[in-house]
């Protein structure tokens, strides 16, 4: 078994090697793989169809109601300047122990509280107004980039895991790493804070045309949103059932001597998160690495909402290596402190993925402003004690 992986390994990458000899177009090999797609989505023509159902349901279950709302009203906020506001409140509190300008205030919370991708989306909408420069940029869609507490406590904990608490410990992680990302990609420099340009046409703006303005630019986000939820749901599909990617998976993790299953899960997850939490919580393992990797996934992203969030980047040039390895460290601090959570704290619950049906208490819609407030005061005292010049 071990002979077959080291031949599928030279294979590729005789292949890879062939590839750079020949000095063949990239759009060439992007074109065949595209080709390989369709057909093998007209040979599982069932299987992809009933996948891109399920997408569609998960997107009109989960993204609609929670999604589609909050675009509409933060983008009423920035039509009436709504972000000075922020800048004023939060930007001190929280931006200023990160080593962000003011204005990167509004992302992060509307991160803390949706989750992906809008913290992203709202980055690149303060670039491109002027609210921030190209540095905070690049560094606030990293670091305002996390899962939202609904996905994390009602469709992991409750839904998945079969218990809400271990919703909030994930939930504590992700948090903790995106606050980590700021510190260890803070720049020793001042902060020069970017004066956006005359905010009193937007004052100006009659109601009418900003609402009207703010759910069109809300539904195309949602359908775009959507799009990327059914696409992936069919790779994933394609993936999950075929045999030979099956093999070479169950030979790694023989070969590293791994449970079977749990690298496969782990890189179905790395496309689309949703489908390797759920297939993560099915695995046989220990509670505190079936969390940690859930955690880790959940930081990640996966492509799927990596390629959400490049859709937003319109004329700004994001380091996608950069992003990817930052997201990559997330992932392993936020692995780190959930592993560390459920370690120390008593581990006498039970897990069931049979559970579906989750009421959520109204006092968790508070949460993440109370652990976001709570993470940046104490970043904030250690600033002073430690970090703080005078």
């Amino acid at each position: 078994m071990n002979y077959i992986f080291i031949l599928w390994f030279f294979i590729i990458l005789l292949i890879i090697l062939l590839i750079k000899q020949l000095n063949i177009n990239k759009n060439f090999i992007l074109c065949m793989f595209f080709s390989i797609f369709i057909v093998l989505f007209v040979l599982n023509i069932q299987k992809c169809t009933l996948a891109a159902i399920d997408g569609c349901k998960l997107w009109y279950r989960a993204v609609i109601p929670v999604t589609f709302p909050f675009l509409v009203i933060c983008n009423l906020l920035i039509s009436y300047d709504g972000i000075s506001l922020y800048s004023k409140i939060l930007g001190p509190l929280i931006c200023k122990p990160l080593g962000l300008s003011q204005n990167c205030s509004f992302p992060i919370v509307a991160s803390f509280l949706c989750g992906y991708p809008l913290g992203a989306k709202y980055s690149i909408d303060l670039w491109s107004l002027g609210y921030i420069n190209d540095s905070d940029c690049q560094r606030l869609l990293n670091i305002a980039s996390n899962a939202g507490p609904l996905f994390l406590i009602g469709s992991v904990g409750s839904a998945l895991l079969g218990n809400p608490k271990l919703g909030y410990l994930l939930l504590i992680g992700n948090y903790i790493s995106s606050i980590l990302i700021g510190i260890i990609t803070k720049k020793k420099r001042i902060i020069s804070e970017i004066s956006p340009y005359d905010s009193t046409n937007q004052k100006k703006i009659n109601f009418g045309q900003a609402i009207k303005d703010a759910v069109s630019n809300g539904i195309n986000i949602t359908l775009s949103i959507g799009g990327f939820i059914v696409i992936f749901s069919v790779v994933i599909s394609l993936l999950k059932d075929n045999v030979y990617i099956k093999y070479i998976f169950m030979c790694i993790e023989n070969l590293l001597n791994m449970k079977t299953g749990t690298l496969f899960s782990l890189f179905l997850g790395s496309i689309e998160m949703t489908n390797g939490c759920n297939l993560i919580s099915n695995l046989n393992i220990s509670l505190p690495i079936k969390l940690g990797i859930i955690s880790f996934l959940c930081s990640f992203s996966g492509l799927s909402v990596i390629a959400q969030i490049s859709s937003f980047m319109n004329n700004f040039k994001i380091c996608y290596l950069k992003y990817i390895f930052l997201k990559l460290v997330q992932g392993f601090f936020s692995f780190i402190t959930t592993y560390f959570l459920i370690s120390i704290l008593p581990t006498t619950v039970t897990t069931s993925t049979f559970n579906l049906s989750y009421n959520i208490k109204p006092y968790v819609y508070f949460l993440p402003i109370i652990i976001l407030t709570t993470l940046t005061l104490l970043l904030k005292v250690l600033y002073k004690l430690f970090f703080h010049t005078s």
